[in-house]
């Protein structure tokens, strides 16, 4: 869900950015288009980070009336 999140932010903000030529008085779109990709990508690698440290990890399961480890 995270790197989902993180694209559809980036899409927006890049919409925002490049694609929107209206000006709104009081609110720099260009400005937020920025913003709202810098904090896509910054999702998508805290995501990967995550899921690249997840995997590190050695699960341990125990089987029901079993002392083995699997």
């Amino acid at each position: 869900m995270g790197i989902g999140l993180g694209i559809f932010l980036v899409v927006v903000g890049a919409v925002l950015r490049f694609g929107i030529t209206a000006d709104v008085q009081g609110i720099d779109l260009a400005a937020i288009g920025v913003i709202l990709m810098l904090a896509g990508i910054a999702v998508v690698v805290l995501t990967l980070i995550l899921m690249m440290l997840r995997s590190g990890r050695e699960t341990e399961e125990r089987l029901p009336g079993d002392d083995r480890r699997v």
